[in-house]
């Protein structure tokens, strides 16, 4: 199943990704790590090692995982997964939301709306089965904390995961 969204650059359509795309969810993470890094922000270091594509396996097994395509071109992927206590605690495994990771879009095509349209995308399928839409964001991240503010999303704290990582929580309903 695959849906289409409109975009600035035209019609993105977004399907689930298979386990023959890992590689490509991976590339595309991965270039927005290294952009991450060369800006002085480290919220993605750990999509840069090795043991990683373990993580995006998994994630595209468990069906949770997905891909925007433009003129047959993967350019942006989006998760979403249905519980998250290793960041959210017992509230994330509350069974009232679900909850946006690993959302990016290839840094060709940044600035063009992309990421609002794949994140209202992510939020409509969401809704079809919660009634709150979550995710979580580097603290020291303040333009995407930003952002997620100025999308709607209310903060719901902060926490500090077992690898040092802050993270601030967002909640959207």
């Amino acid at each position: 199943m695959s849906s289409t969204i409109q975009t600035q650059i035209g019609e993105v359509v977004i399907r689930k990704a298979e386990t023959k795309d890992a590689d490509s969810v991976l590339g595309i993470m991965r270039d927005a790590a290294i952009w991450l890094e060369d800006c002085g922000i480290d919220q993605w270091r750990v999509i840069l090692t090795p043991t990683f594509l373990k993580v995006v396996q998994d994630r595209v097994n468990g069906g949770c995982t997905y891909l925007a395509s433009f003129n047959g071109q993967d350019i942006g992927t989006i998760t979403i997964q249905w519980e998250d206590p290793y960041s959210w605690g017992e509230k994330g495994k509350d069974g009232l939301a679900g909850y946006i990771r690993g959302m990016t879009v290839l840094r060709k095509y940044a600035g063009k709306g992309i990421g609002r349209d794949m994140l209202n995308w992510g939020m409509r399928v969401i809704a079809e089965n919660r009634p709150f839409v979550r995710l979580d964001c580097m603290t020291e991240n303040q333009r995407l904390c930003r952002y997620y503010e100025e999308m709607g999303f209310r903060s719901e704290g902060q926490k500090t995961l077992d690898n040092g990582f802050r993270t601030n929580l967002y909640e959207k309903n």
